[in-house]
């Protein structure tokens, strides 16, 4: 058996050797390589041996040649099989690679797929060998798709190939050159050893191994090249990035890695395709262990190893920054340990980390912190934070330029994570405190960072153990300057001690007057005190608010200290020891109001906790006098003494300033006041000190003080001693007052002392007379004096005195004088020149009267006489209001509480009930409708005033149904005041009334509000109407009814089905800034709102969405208010709107449909700024009827809805194409809301016959396609198709216009289109759909493909024509293999859509066609472009349309360049010949389409012949159409001249062409068929010498005899040129035949034609130019040396002819009577065989070739001569010299001079007589001397030269 496989190897062997040729080699080899390879597997060793001898000198000779070619399909089977041997297949890849080659791409591509199945399971050798071969494929194709077919790979059944490969490409995109100085190996150089010791260098992220394995140990080339490099590498990504590659859901990991990778590369376009490769392809789950390991990996490298060749490095510091960038997305990634603590510490200090990447690895950090799990970042956070302190304290070398942010970013990670993980820091105060210090020496950048970090870490610090540590340091920091420094003190101080700390409230009053208003804020909020929940009952409340008796103790403590550094006192600022005077004042404030809270939890103690106010409520001061009494039980336990002493230090001290005291004289005032007597007796024995303060600076203090003198000085008045010290006080008040020399804060405070020490004597002791009355005569005729005082604040003190004196009891004085006191007050009130001293002239006189029945009378006519003035003077009516209710009810009144200030004592004054009865029923009358607008607004005002202070009285109780009645009818009031002081009055009747007058209230009020009717005997007639037309306050509304704020309120409480709520949202429904005033305050209402809140909580649900929409009604003062009921009945509106939504929503969405168009308005405001603050998981349910209901709204027939629809329109598509944004929120969360908005504003929005909504619709679709990114892929195909109508539906109305009117306004239809297409182009919604289309992929296109394909059928408009080529376009260019399974039938629906009429619409389509075509099948290109060709070749239609083909083709070839190659063969002829088109513009088009197939190349047409005359003889055989067979004509021409011999294989089957066309009649355009044939026969003449053309000459010729007979004029011209160019391209003699028709068209006389074409101006140029050609043609058809018979017949005779017609003859036909003669004299000239002796030298040698005689004579030369000379002297035109000249020449050098006496005749040569000779010699010199053509002249002379011989 061995020596029968050794006899075959040997005969094998044999015919490799005697193969001495490469064709015969080669041919060898592919017969015998593959079974001699075969042997291998042979069992036989000498076998084996042989085959191998074989193989080397196959080897040798195939490596020696490179162009033979190896049976690489065989050679691959071999390989591929699984039974082949190791050995055998080691071979077979050998070949294989000397193969892969020699081989072209396409056969490359072929053989991929067959080789890399398998690879993962091969030996690494062949392994390497394989992904050599199949990365060189990538590396050079391109962005040829042909190596992606999809499919051929089937990587489903070889899925660890597939793994394998996409792991070695990344290796390759993680491969980089060896930096200067180092080499990768030996091998790298093409070495075997290094000459000399080198670095090895591995580049960052791969192993040696890896290394070694993609550059088959540096012997690859592409290492050597950075172009061939940067091609693999976009290769392989373009690779892994088509679907028919690799699936789209295959190895998604393995593929972003690369991606990743690539975008760390350093060539741009690397990493632009990585990037690319991320956005738009499948991204793994970044939350799987599995992907977060992979990034790690990359990142880190593989670690230690036990093999160093496999050691994989870290990534680049680029790739690095990459990947950190991808680990910031992953919460798995911060969860992942150790990696995640490694790379930390990399990033910071890693050895090759930079500025960029450590900023990264800050992030990373504080990712770390936020995200990871406890039980992961508990054991890593203290070493991050030991990393992130030295990276702070020390910071790396290199990191001085960016340090400052980066810095400013460790603070930030290690505020995070002591947020996570408070251990590491609570128990280190220490840190807290250089952090502290960090705050005043760091920049400003990097301060803000230490305050977020010292932010975050604060709640560490809560229940920290060191909080004494905590205290130093913050109060060290109080007192810096920073105020960054301040902020975080304060800020912890709120956070870390409870509020009942009083240290806490210490640095809170410390800061509450801080200059910057964070630190004032923050210090603020600290001091406000804790909400009092529900009814609770007080006592656990108060367990949350400081000890009293601490909090003063620590504040008095603190205040006697030193500052540690004085230093950091500013200067000018005054201190109360250690306290700066507002500190001060701010901790008086807030004890004060802790005594409030201590006494009344649920009293008021104003705005803000540092704010001072009287306390008004009546409940609250007899609780706090409860509470100050429990304390004066015990004043030292309690801190009512340590309370008074802080008081009184700042009235001690001398750096105290003004505002100090005016608040340390108001506590005091307060405490004494309202504590028991004990308390003001304690300070009996220092009136000095008190009365010191009666001058201080501020009134305020004075009265103050003045009033703690009254109360203290009259105390104990039973001793002696105390009475004695009274009078004198008294006496020393007097004086002092009435003494002018002094200031006027002297003479007023001692006026006001005079009053409360009077005031209090009478109150004490009513009975008891302690005093002499001539004391208190003088003292208060002392105070009726400063009445008549010039300063007011004189005048007002001594009304202040008076009420003081007169409250309790008569004035000490007499009655008349009593009398002028009043008549003096009133005359102040009258006078009016100062409000304030009006209004206190007032009080006085409710005051006076109320303690003096005498006047009581006089006062209450005066007062009530005051109704009609000042109406405009809100306050100056509460305060009569306020007066007469003082002096009609007394200390019943809550008004007059205030003044019972000596708690332990009654007072005896009292007012007998008719007062108020007759009050009351007087003020009744006033209000009656019909009264005076101004008297009605001051009753009510006054009514009110009762209502509030005195509504407990017996006689208000019983007229409660009176009083509402009162109070309805001003509701409808044209002032807007007296409605809010009706509304309010209203409230205040009905909280007086037990259960069953409330119900009657109720139903009278409904009554009142709804019919206009009342129930009580004063009312009018049931007649009367309550609003009037025209009235001020109201707005007018629906059927022309005026709608109020009331009748708002009404409905509010209607719907609700509870009308008795009306007075409570009366209560809460005045605006009017009084009310909020001091004065409102000081009557107590702001208490009613207060109570009408907590009596309108359990309506709450019901309430809540009616209010919420009113808020928004477009009457402002009905809008205004419900904000003030909304304010005030909703605490937390965040809160409510949360819990209430549905309801609010519903409601609104209901209103939206409202009949009433206010209704409508205000839901649509309501709406927009509920929306604005709701997340879309909210909204979600409600969103696509907002939009419905919104948009409805947008349609609205009144304006001011539409208005406000839009601003709805406006909010709501802000939050809608926010939540419509991947990047923004969850894809999944994303995509329901797309699913819910692009569907309804496709249909609904842009389908809706409103403008506004479709313009609005627009516009939200167009926001949401530039953010919707993948969520919009489902609904794609509805986008795009919608948008591309939009285009013509919205377009703008003044392109619609012009369309029809371009005459008008100049302008051709293309120019208009050209105009709408650029507006389409510029549009938004194109750039829009330019955007959805990135989104396509293979699902989406299934839908979509057959949408365009509609509308490229049977759209409607240009814009969306040429759109929906765009969209064909932008498809190509971004999925081409995507759409390659739908190319067929777009290019089928384009081919429709190219005879649009529109020129424009064509070209877009065109390019479209272009485009798509490169991906259609044969099939589908193949019938388009019958299609084209059948419309182009056909005649009967008009020019437009036969130009789609052109337009069509062009852009095929320019766009898909590639695939046009394909069918050059049909598109190649169609240009040429279309390039000869008679349209212009037509055949510029194919012009251009030619010169894109071929650049102008003649080769084409060789290349192309055959195509081309099939075309040619199919037409000119079977079209009908005369233009058609002239371009075929023309084009046979064109073909002939460009390819000259090369044209003659053809001349057999095209002469038959052109001569059977030119049968028959003359036609337009015959004339070029007949130059064709001339240009042919020219051409090709040599043809016609042959056998196979001998038979055609005469068919030729006399074919063009036949045609130049023809009487046409216009084709004689051509056809008489074509026929001498025949006859001279082929030498035949038919000159007898033709000469006399030459002649009598050269010769005809113009004048013989003029009656024929008399009309034509075209006649005679075209007579001129058959006689141009006729005279030319004499020359061409002359007959050549080969006929010398004809030349003697006719040489002299034709010469003598146009030497006779160069004179009287028009230039052109004189230059072809030139022409001709030229001609002649060339045939003439005899060929050298024939040339007479007399033409040779003595040496034997041509001189000239000289005319025989015997064809020329002499007579007819010097004829010739002089005609010539002639010419030369025409002045008029230079082409006529020149041609003259030149033919001259010519004559001069064919014909001989004659001797001097010789004959002439006996030359044998043509001779000129001497004599003549020598006058054309004169001549000559003549015309020389004139030219002025200075190379005429020169040639002149030459020919004169000539001449003499």
């Amino acid at each position: 058996m061995a020596e029968q496989e050794l006899g075959l190897l040997d005969n094998v062997e044999m015919r490799f050797a005697v193969s001495d040729t490469n064709e015969r080699f080669e041919k060898a080899v592919g017969t015998f390589l593959s079974p001699v390879l075969l042997k291998l597997d042979s069992p036989h060793k000498p076998v084996q041996a042989k085959v191998m001898a074989i193989c080397s000198h196959v080897s040798k000779r195939v490596k020696a040649n490179q162009n033979i070619k190896l049976p690489m399909s065989s050679l691959i089977d071999l390989f591929s099989q699984p039974t082949s041997s190791g050995l055998l297949q080691s071979f077979s890849l050998i070949y294989i690679d000397l193969g892969f080659a020699r081989s072209s791409a396409t056969e490359r591509i072929e053989m991929l797929p067959r080789l890399v199945h398998g690879i993962s399971n091969r030996p690494l050798t062949q392994q390497i060998t394989i992904f050599q071969m199949f990365i060189q494929v990538l590396g050079t194709q391109g962005n040829s798709s042909a190596t992606f077919a999809k499919g051929v790979y089937d990587w489903d059944a070889y899925p660890k190939d597939l793994t394998f490969l996409l792991r070695r490409f990344l290796d390759v995109i993680l491969y980089c050159p060896a930096p200067a100085g180092k080499a990768v190996t030996a091998l790298s150089a093409g070495r075997s050893e290094p000459t000399e010791p080198v670095e090895s260098f591995v580049p960052p992220g791969l192993s040696t191994e890896a290394m070694h394995f993609v550059t088959h140990g540096g012997k690859a080339t592409w290492t050597r090249s950075t172009a061939d490099f940067r091609a693999l590498k976009l290769g392989i990504i373009r690779f892994i990035s088509l679907s028919d590659s690799v699936p789209e859901q295959a190895n998604v990991l393995d593929k972003f890695v690369i991606y990743l990778s690539a975008t760390g590369d350093s060539n741009h376009e690397v990493v632009s395709a990585g990037e690319d490769g991320m956005k738009r392809h499948v991204k793994p789950d970044l939350e799987q262990e599995e992907v977060v390991l992979a990034l790690y990996a990359l990142y880190q490298g593989t670690g230690t190893q036990k093999n160093p060749e496999k050691f994989r490095s870290p990534s680049t510091t680029a790739l690095k920054n990459r990947i950190l960038k991808v680990l910031l997305r992953s919460a798995a990634a911060v969860n992942q340990f150790p990696q995640m603590i490694q790379v930390a510490f990399d990033t910071l200090n890693g050895d090759t980390t930079n500025a960029k990447l450590r900023a990264s690895g800050m992030s990373f950090v504080q990712w770390i912190a936020r995200m990871a799990r406890d039980e992961k970042i508990k054991p890593v956070a203290p070493v991050l934070l030991s990393a992130l302190s030295h990276f702070i304290s020390s910071p790396p070398e290199g990191v001085s330029t960016d340090g400052e942010s980066l810095r400013g970013f460790a603070y930030e990670a290690v505020g995070l994570l002591c947020k996570r993980e408070p251990q590491l820091c609570s128990n280190d105060a220490a840190m807290l405190r250089d952090y502290f210090e960090k705050l005043g020496s760091e920049t400003q950048n990097v301060r803000m960072c230490i305050v977020d970090a010292l932010s975050n870490m604060v709640g560490a610090y809560r229940d920290s153990p060191h909080k004494t540590e905590l205290e130093k340091v913050l109060l060290e920091n109080i007192e810096k300057p920073d105020h960054h420094s301040r902020y975080i003190a304060q800020k912890y101080t709120n956070a870390i001690f409870p509020y009942s700390y009083p240290l806490a409230r210490y640095v809170n009053l410390m800061l509450a007057g801080d200059l910057k208003p964070e630190v004032k804020e923050e210090a603020r909020k600290g001091l406000e005190f804790p909400e009092v929940a529900g009814d609770v009952n007080g006592s656990q409340w108060k367990e949350t608010l400081p000890n009293f008796l601490a909090l003063v103790g620590l504040l008095s403590t603190k205040s006697q200290e030193l500052a540690a550094n004085a230093s950091l006192r500013t200067a000018g600022i005054r201190r109360i020891g250690a306290f700066t005077t507002d500190a001060y004042s701010n901790c008086i404030i807030y004890l004060r109001h802790l005594l409030v809270k201590i006494a009344d939890p649920k009293g008021d103690v104003g705005r803000h906790a540092i704010e001072l106010e009287k306390v008004a409520d009546s409940h609250t001061r007899k609780l706090l006098q409860a509470a100050l009494k429990d304390m004066a039980t015990s004043p030292e336990a309690s801190g009512l003494g340590l309370y008074l002493n802080f008081l009184e230090a700042p009235l001690k001290s001398d750096t105290a300033d003004a505002p100090l005291q005016t608040v340390a004289s108001f506590c005091l005032l307060e405490a004494v006041s309202m504590a028991p007597s004990n308390l003001s007796n304690a300070y009996s024995d220092r009136i000095d000190w008190i009365s010191s303060f009666l001058n201080s600076i501020r009134s305020e203090t004075r009265k103050s003080m003045a009033h703690v003198l009254g109360i203290v000085s009259t105390g104990q008045l039973d001793a002696p001693a105390r009475t004695a010290r009274f009078n004198t006080l008294l006496e020393e008040l007097t004086v002092t007052t009435a003494n002018r020399q002094l200031g006027v804060e002297d003479r007023q405070g001692a006026t006001l002392a005079i009053g409360y020490c009077i005031g209090r004597l009478f109150y004490r002791h009513p009975h008891q007379i302690f005093v002499p009355a001539s004391i208190l005569k003088a003292a208060a005729e002392a105070v009726v004096q400063e009445l008549e005082a010039v300063s007011s604040f004189e005048v007002l003190a001594a009304c202040d005195a008076l009420a003081e004196m007169g409250r309790y009891a008569p004035l000490p004085l007499e009655p008349a004088t009593r009398a002028s006191v009043v008549e003096t007050l009133i005359g102040l009130v009258k006078s009016g020149k100062d409000a304030k001293v009006g209004e206190t002239a007032i009080a006085s006189l409710g005051q006076m009267a109320l303690g003096d029945t005498d006047i009581s009378g006089q006062v209450l006519e005066f007062l009530l006489s005051l109704a009609p003035t000042r109406s405009k003077q809100v306050e100056f009516h509460l305060e009569v209001g306020e007066a007469i209710t003082n002096l009609s009810i007394g200390f019943d009144a809550t008004s007059m509480h205030q003044h019972l200030d000596i708690v332990d004592t009654m007072c005896s004054v009292a007012v007998p009930p008719a007062v108020a009865a007759n009050l009351l029923a007087t003020l009744l009358d006033k209000i009656k409708p019909g009264g005076a607008p101004a008297v009605r607004k001051s009753v009510a005002t006054w009514l009110l005033c009762i209502v509030k202070l005195g509504g407990k009285h017996p006689v208000i109780l019983e007229n409660v149904l009176q009083l509402q009645n009162a109070f309805s009818g001003l509701l409808n009031d044209v002032d807007e005041f007296t409605q809010e002081a009706a509304s309010r009055g209203m409230g205040l009747v009905f909280e007086l009334g037990d259960a069953g007058v409330r119900d009657l209230l109720v139903s009278s009020l409904v009554s009142t509000l709804t019919d206009g009717k009342r129930i009580t005997p004063q009312s009018v007639t049931g007649d009367t109407q309550l609003f009037q037309e025209n009235a001020l306050g109201s707005t007018p509304g629906e059927g022309g009814q005026l709608n109020g704020t009331y009748q708002s309120i009404l409905s509010l409480a209607s719907e609700m089905n509870q009308p008795d709520l009306v007075y409570r949202f009366m209560s809460l429904a005045a605006h009017n800034a009084i009310w909020n005033s001091r004065r409102g305050a000081s009557m107590g209402f702001s208490t009613i709102a207060a109570q009408a809140t907590e009596q309108l909580q359990p309506h709450l649900p019901k309430i809540i969405p009616k209010l919420y929409r009113f808020q928004f009604d477009p009457q402002p003062k009905t809008a205004e208010s419900m904000k003030n009921i909304w304010q005030t009945l909703i605490p937390e509106p965040a809160k409510t709107l949360e819990e209430f939504f549905p309801l609010i929503m519903t409601d609104l969405l209901a209103g939206l449909c409202d009949r009433q168009w206010r209704i409508r308005e205000a839901s649509c405001l309501a709406l927009a700024d509920l929306t604005q603050s709701r997340q879309m998981e909210q909204l979600q349910p409600y969103l696509e009827q907002c939009w419905t209901m919104t948009f409805r709204a947008l349609d609205d027939i009144k304006e001011s809805v539409r208005v406000a629809a839009f601003k709805t329109c406006k909010t709501l598509t802000q939050k809608t194409v926010r939540y419509c944004d991947p990047t923004v929120v969850e894809a999944a969360a994303g995509a329901k809301i797309v699913a819910i908005v692009v569907p309804f504003f496709l249909t609904k929005g842009l389908g809706s016959s409103a403008e506004d909504v479709r313009n609005f619709s627009l516009s939200a679709i167009l926001k949401i396609a530039k953010k919707g990114g993948v969520l919009l892929k489902p609904h794609v195909p509805d986008l795009v198709a919608t948008l591309l109508e939009c285009l013509s539906t919205m377009e703008p109305q003044v392109l619609n216009y012009l369309t029809f009117h371009t005459e008008k306004y100049n302008m051709t239809q293309e120019h208009l289109e050209n105009a709408r297409l650029s507006a389409v182009k510029s549009s938004p919604m194109m750039d829009a759909i330019e955007i959805i289309v990135e989104q396509v992929d293979v699902e989406v296109l299934t839908h979509f493909v057959p949408r365009l394909n509609s509308l490229i059928r049977k759209g409607v408009g240009l814009p969306t024509k040429a759109g929906s080529a765009r969209v064909v376009f932008s498809l190509v260019q971004r999925a081409p293999a995507e759409l390659a399974t739908h190319a067929d039938s777009i290019v089928k629906a384009l081919s429709a859509g190219v005879f649009d009429r529109s020129i424009v619409v064509r070209k877009a389509y065109g390019t479209a066609v272009g485009q798509i075509a490169k991906l259609a099948s044969d099939g589908a290109i193949n019938k388009l472009l019958d299609q084209l060709e059948g419309s182009y070749l056909n005649a009967e239609l008009d020019n437009d349309t036969r130009s789609v083909a052109g337009i069509t083709i062009l852009e095929f070839s320019r766009r898909g360049a590639d695939r046009a190659r394909e069918f050059h063969g049909r598109m190649i002829p169609l240009a040429y010949l279309g390039a000869r088109d008679g349209c212009e513009p037509i055949k510029v088009v194919w012009a251009d389409v030619w010169e894109e197939l071929c650049s102008g190349s003649t080769g084409a047409l060789r290349l192309w012949m055959s195509e081309l005359m099939e075309l040619f003889e199919k037409l000119m055989t079977t079209t009908p159409s005369w233009a058609i067979k002239k371009q075929v004509g023309q084009a046979l021409g064109d073909m002939s001249k460009a390819l000259g011999p090369g044209f003659e294989p053809q001349m057999a089957r095209v002469i038959p062409l052109l001569v059977n066309a030119l049968a028959g009649r003359t036609w337009d355009g015959k004339e070029l068929v007949v130059t064709a044939l001339a240009d042919v026969v020219a051409g090709s003449a040599a043809w016609f010498s042959k056998p196979e053309g001998a038979a055609s000459v005469e068919t030729v010729v006399n074919t063009l005899l036949t045609e130049s007979r023809k009487n046409n004029k216009p084709y004689k011209r051509h056809s008489i040129d074509a026929l001498a160019r025949a006859l001279q391209a082929l030498d035949v003699d038919r000159y007898a035949d033709i000469y006399d028709d030459l002649v009598s068209l050269a010769c005809i006389d113009p004048m013989d034609t003029e009656d024929d074409d008399e009309d034509d101006v075209r006649a005679k140029p075209l007579l001129l130019a058959i006689r141009a050609n006729s005279f030319k043609a004499l020359g061409l058809t002359f007959p050549s040396s080969h006929h010398p018979e004809s030349q003697v017949i006719h040489a002299t005779t034709v010469l003598t002819l146009l030497a006779r017609n160069l004179e009287n003859n028009v230039w052109n036909v004189r230059i072809a009577v030139m022409e001709a003669i030229e001609l002649i004299l060339k045939a003439l000239t005899p060929p050298p065989a024939k040339r007479p002796i007399e033409a040779m030298d003595i040496d034997g040698a041509i001189e000239h070739p000289l005319i025989p005689a015997t064809v020329l004579d002499s007579k007819s030369a010097v004829l010739l001569c002089w005609a010539l000379i002639a010419c030369m002297e025409d002045a008029k035109y230079t082409a006529i010299r020149e041609n003259s000249t030149r033919v001259l020449t010519t004559l001069v050098s064919a014909i001989a001079v004659g001797i001097d006496g010789a004959d002439a005749g006996a030359s044998t040569s043509c001779t000129i007589p001497f004599a003549d000779a020598q006058e054309i010699i004169v001549k000559l010199a003549t015309l020389a001397e004139k030219e002025a053509i200075s190379l005429l002249a020169e040639n002149i002379r030459d020919i004169r030269k000539r001449l003499i011989v």
